[in-house]
């Protein structure tokens, strides 16, 4: 397959970017991007790149517009420059948002590579001004590209929707062991810190008479009762006043606080 050379360059740009839970993996550090693109730039135009754009800290799930660093970029890239990402996920972890911006950059004149993906293989160039008839319109490297981005950038997001769910998934089995997983201490419990080796986690440990409250309340609910019902009748023959919506968040726990979780 054959590239459409670049005729003319002006500027050189890297976009580097790393999320917080990032930050602490091998091979996605803002440094180590900016080696590999000024490695590729310096190989392959032997000369330097002549601007980094940077967002630190910044999950690649917000749009590419809505990110300091990359709209920064997309603010001063022009025609005939050349931008570098290390890999596709680093730009955008959304299939949308990455086919939404490239066709932007190619109709702006701009050449775009994912040096450790894809090497000196452009993923976007500026498309023909004065191209006319079927060559113009049936150009088998844009659609090779098209194709090529479509199904990396799935992936991408997939993989990233994983990440996600083994997270979550972690959550609820620390949860499902008693530990207390953020947000406000379930009724019936409060947090107390726990040594872990060189950890400290935080445990849910149960107030007494609050936990007598939970089993008259799912005592009720066993019976058929309802939120509204079990309110009355917790003030009426316990004297515990607990407002009905907070008993239906009581009934609909599902990770912290249910019973024999804690």
């Amino acid at each position: 397959m054959t590239i459409r050379p670049i005729k003319q360059i002006n500027n050189i740009y890297g976009y580097v970017r790393v999320s917080t839970q990032e930050q602490v993996r091998s091979g996605v550090s803002l440094r180590q991007q900016q080696d590999a693109i000024s490695a590729f730039v310096q190989e392959k135009y032997n000369r330097e790149v002549d601007q980094f754009f940077i967002d630190d800290g910044v999950s690649g799930t917000r749009p590419i517009l809505e990110r300091p660093g990359s709209k920064d970029l997309t603010d001063t890239i022009d025609e005939h420059d050349i931008v570098v990402c290390t890999r596709l996920d680093r730009l955008s972890r959304t299939a949308n948002d990455l086919l939404n911006t490239i066709p932007h950059l190619e109709d702006a004149g701009v050449t775009l590579f994912f040096c450790e993906q894809f090497g000196d293989v452009p993923i976007c160039y500026p498309k023909a001004k004065d191209g006319k008839g079927l060559r113009n319109r049936f150009d088998m490297n844009d659609m090779a590209n098209k194709i090529m981005l479509m199904v990396l950038s799935a992936v991408a997001e997939i993989e990233h929707a994983t990440i996600k769910d083994r997270f979550a998934e972690g959550k609820c089995d620390w949860a499902g062991r008693g530990y207390f997983i953020g947000g406000t201490p379930p009724y019936g419990y409060k947090v107390e810190e726990e040594q872990h080796g060189n950890k400290t986690r935080k445990k849910l440990v149960p107030i007494e008479e609050e936990q007598r409250v939970l089993k008259v309340i799912y005592a009720l609910a066993d019976r058929g009762k309802r939120a509204k019902a079990i309110a009355k009748e917790l003030k009426s023959f316990h004297g515990t006043d607990l407002p009905y919506h907070k008993i239906q968040k009581i009934l609909d726990r599902k990770v912290q606080g249910i019973p024999n979780a804690a």
